[in-house]
């Protein structure tokens, strides 16, 4: 299942979530914290037919970086109908928030002992980061495409390890044991960091002091805090 956001065509993206989402058995409060605007009257025609059930919230929407166009092209595998549409949600997201003025900002001044840098930062400042981020080029397919290509597969472990990937494989690995559970921002933040690894950055293996400022978890925290913060009641 190959597919392809981006900014031109997500009015039929939009269309064709809402009429996915609709066919679930599932109430809308079970399936996501917030709506998308797009998918606002459509939430509220259901919400017509089930005056008792709690109208969903509208998510609150990052101001776009007019220069920004990163696309996310991805593959999932071995995702049950239910996980699959979580991820979705998450990959939608994720894309809305890497393009945006506040992500953008967020990265050029992040910050390790006082000084705009990120740890494990490969002799790049943080501006060279945000842009390595952008160019989208992976080690394994170093094209400058502006895409993030992802092939995610789901697998469950009861161990400690949220999501890993390999230097020399395109894959990435998610353990449901969190995944199920996780905010679409976890989620999302997830996805982000393992690809970075794709990009060429890495951090201590161990839990040290410093690898949450490495670019991995550094990134991996802004889209986290940014995806969270699209839904009202997490303000």
């Amino acid at each position: 299942m190959e597919r392809e956001f981006c900014k031109s065509n997500r009015p039929i993206y939009f269309l064709l979530l809402i009429v996915f989402l609709t066919s679930c058995n599932k109430e809308i409060a079970d399936l996501n914290e917030c709506v998308m605007p797009e998918a606002q009257i459509e939430q509220s025609a259901l919400q017509a037919d089930n005056p008792e059930q709690e109208p969903p919230k509208v998510c609150l929407l990052p101001k776009a970086n007019p220069e920004a166009n990163l696309l996310i092209n991805f593959n999932l595998q071995d995702f049950p109908v239910d996980r699959e549409e979580k991820m979705l949600r998450a990959i939608e997201r994720l894309m809305i928030i890497v393009n945006s003025e506040e992500f953008r900002q967020r990265v050029l001044d992040h910050e390790y002992n006082g000084e705009r840098t990120f740890v494990d930062n490969d002799g790049l400042s943080n501006e060279e980061i945000y842009l390595k981020i952008m160019e989208g080029a992976e080690k394994l397919s170093p094209e400058v495409d502006g895409e993030i290509d992802i092939d995610v597969t789901l697998y469950y472990k009861n161990n400690s390890t949220v999501g890993y990937t390999y230097p020399d494989v395109a894959r990435i690995w998610v353990n449901d044991k969190f995944f199920a559970t996780n905010s679409l921002g976890k989620v999302a933040a997830n996805l982000l960091h393992e690809w970075t690894h794709k990009i060429g950055f890495g951090h201590d293996f161990s839990s040290t002091a410093s690898r949450p400022y490495s670019v991995p978890y550094g990134v991996g925290t802004i889209v986290k805090e940014l995806v969270d913060g699209m839904t009202p009641s997490s303000l």
